[in-house]
């Protein structure tokens, strides 16, 4: 995929724009961690294929804050395998660019790539004032997922600049060496072209062998790329003065990219990448006894049975992995390896899950997607940099699936397990010729229904309030997850402690129960409580009350960034039902509240009712998502809708010419020791 890389602290918002796959990958048996001190750093002079370029620098005063970049030079070449050279100038204008940038750090892996560096020096007033020496680089590890079980052997190579001060100029370069043998000789390459804070000067310049042309494309701007031939060189190359600054907003869609940048690519259609991708998942097969007998007790099932067992045991029993040192950052563990050894990548655990379901007859497929991209990929040249992720395609009963065998807590059933909508996928097999529609046909969609009972025996009294939350699909999968991670009795605790935001005094009446119907992927939470603060009586005897339906009040959120440039993201395949119901005292006439309303545009829909019906007043509240996005040229009208929304969250409303009966305090004091007693009740027995 396209992945973000700084030459320098986020403080800078320079992003350099590398495409490498995230690691995902779990490495072949007998592979070695990378050791630290074999990494292989080296100063050079830059190669005789590297274009220097000329670049200038204004008074300081005139500089941009904290730190102003004069040149970003990016030079790539494929003529003697690949080697990628690139070169930083920025002027440090006050102390915050001082703290912030001066540390260079340089990253790359071991394995496959060495490091030669060129240049590293600070510029003040005209003269350069220290001495850069090979042995100041110290090789640090750069693994940023362990949390995740992901160990990339990447290091970082660092240099503390030490003595900078304000007005100083820092001028770094420095050539990676290598690709992983994974890829073959097949090129691919990208890179910014605009960010977050000004560039005086941009320089791309791609040079490869005349009869290994480079496909290549410009988004997000109008810079033009030069083609030049001379004699058995084919060089392409860009320069753009005074790049574009971009300002980010909030909340864009994870499939759209705003930066500006340049693609190169030497697949020329999709077709090349999947022969690429099932070269990859082609391994000759090792018998495995224990491995044949799980096949054997899978065939003496039943056909549904047997894949959802399958799908099962890949996502429960293997323990999710990701070693990605060499070529097997890519390339997956053989079915019975992973099988045996109980650890494998996403790669891995859909190779293995693939070859189960293939054993039983099941016409089934790993397939690569891109988490980020998604249904975006088409507007990019084929590369097989896009992909960061692999699950399984298979088709049963007529139905075609798509089954992420990374997921655990999943409901046990593959009809009802919810399938996440990538938007395209690459089919590993023979006959993949291209990206396909990855749009699930079923289970995609998670819904969430609230049922709230609010039963009031008069306007003093605590008043009950049961209530009963189901989760499907995804939204089940999430929260089987929280209950498996924390535990009943800290969810229990979190929920509580949320209301009590609203009703301080709240007590728990009956413990907070949870049925979990994996076969229907359905969890249902039920909660009961006692609410004496529920009504409010003012000096005009008055009792006031408040219903709130809005648990898709975090859906309908502003963003902070209003006026935009950029599209708006919407939680996408979600429908949401909250439904309060206030059981009163005595016969109310609120005919006159009741009200259906419909608020909707082309990407969300929102249904708010008022209804009352023999002493029962209810109010709903439902939101359904139709889109994954809002348009540019839309979100003005979509804002104002999310603010009709907002004001739908919840219903006010009073009972006037409420009296305080006679006997009325020492039916509260039976009332208050009764439920005193309820409680101890629950808090001995556990119930």
């Amino acid at each position: 995929m396209f992945q973000f890389r700084m030459p320098i602290r986020q403080t800078a918002k320079l992003l350099l724009w590398g495409l490498t796959l995230l690691g995902i990958c779990l490495p072949s048996i007998g592979a070695t961690n990378v050791n630290l001190h074999s990494a292989k750093v080296s100063k050079a002079a830059p190669a005789p294929w590297v274009a220097l370029q000329a670049y200038q620098v204004g008074e300081l005063a005139s500089l941009n804050s904290p730190t102003h970049y004069h040149l970003v030079d990016n030079q790539i070449s494929g003529v003697k395998g690949k080697q990628a050279y690139s070169r930083y100038v920025y002027s440090l204008t006050d102390i915050t660019g001082v703290e912030s940038n001066s540390d260079i750090r340089v990253r790359f892996n071991p394995a496959y790539e060495t490091l030669v560096v060129h240049d590293v020096s600070v510029h003040r007033n005209g003269k350069v004032v220290n001495n850069f020496d090979i042995d100041d680089i110290e090789i640090i590890n750069a693994e940023e997922s362990q949390d995740k079980n992901i160990y990339s052997g990447l290091v970082d190579a660092l240099l503390l600049l030490k003595g900078t001060r304000v007005g100083d100029i820092i001028d770094y370069s420095y050539t990676v060496i290598g690709s992983n043998p994974v890829f073959g000789s097949r090129l691919t390459y990208s890179t910014y072209l605009g960010w977050t804070i000004p560039v005086d000067k941009v320089n791309v310049i791609a040079k490869m062998p005349k009869d290994r042309p480079l496909n290549h494309k410009v988004f997000n701007s109008n810079a033009q790329i030069n083609t030049n031939v001379s004699g058995d060189l084919l060089s392409y190359s860009l320069t753009l003065t005074d790049a574009t600054v971009l300002f980010e907003e909030d909340n864009m869609p994870t499939s759209y990219n705003p930066y500006p940048f340049v693609q190169f690519s030497e697949y020329n259609d999709w077709r090349d990448v999947a022969t690429w991708a099932n070269d990859l998942f082609t391994t000759d097969y090792i018998p495995s006894k224990e491995l044949d007998a799980f096949i054997q007790e899978l065939k003496s099932l039943d056909q549904d049975t047997a894949i959802s067992q399958a799908i099962n045991f890949t996502q429960d029993q293997i323990r999710y992995l990701g070693l990605e040192l060499g070529e097997n950052s890519h390339r997956p563990h053989r079915p019975s390896d992973t099988f045996e050894n109980r650890t494998g990548d996403c790669k891995d655990k859909s190779y293995l899950l693939a070859f189960l379901l293939t054993q039983l007859g099941i016409d089934a497929h790993p397939a690569l997607v891109s988490t980020s991209f998604k249904e975006s990929l088409n507007n990019y040249l084929p590369s097989h940099s896009f992909f960061d992720h692999a699950i399984v395609e298979f088709s049963a009963n007529g139905q075609r699936y798509w089954v992420d065998p990374t997921i655990t807590h999943q409901g046990k059933s593959y009809q009802s397990k919810h399938q996440t909508d990538y938007g395209l996928a690459l089919i590993v097999s023979p006959e993949s010729s291209g990206l396909i529609d990855a749009t699930p046909s079923q289970n995609f969609l998670s819904h969430i229904g609230i049922k709230e009972l609010i039963l009031s025996a008069d306007y003093l009294s605590p008043v009950q309030w049961k209530i009963q939350t189901k989760f499907s699909f995804q939204e089940a999968e999430y929260i089987r997850y929280r209950v498996k991670s924390q535990g009943k009795e800290k969810l229990s605790k979190q929920y509580m402690n949320y209301y009590a935001k609203r009703f301080p005094n709240i007590e728990v009446l009956e413990p907070l129960t949870i049925d979990d119907n994996t076969t229907s992927n359905i969890v249902t939470i039920t909660e009961h409580y006692l609410v004496p603060d529920f009504w409010f009586l003012n000096e005009n005897n008055s009792a006031e009350f408040q219903l709130i339906g809005n648990y898709a009040g975090q859906y309908v959120e502003k963003p902070n960034s209003i006026k935009r440039d950029h599209p708006l993201a919407i939680a996408e395949h979600l429908s949401i039902d909250h439904d309060v119901i206030l059981q009163l005292p005595e016969h109310i006439d609120f005919t006159s509240e009741t009200e259906h309303l419909v608020l909707e545009d082309q990407y969300i829909k929102f249904i708010s009712d008022l209804s009352y019906d023999r002493r029962r007043f209810r109010f709903r509240n439902q939101y359904i998502t139709k889109n994954n996005s809002v348009p540019v040229n839309h979100i003005s009208e979509h804002i104002a809708l999310l603010d009709k929304i907002q004001n739908r969250m919840a219903y006010s409303n009073s009972i006037t010419n409420v009296t305080e009966e006679y006997g009325r305090p020492e039916l509260n004091k039976l009332l208050t020791t009764l439920n005193s007693k309820q409680l101890t009740l629950i808090s001995n027995t556990g119930r």
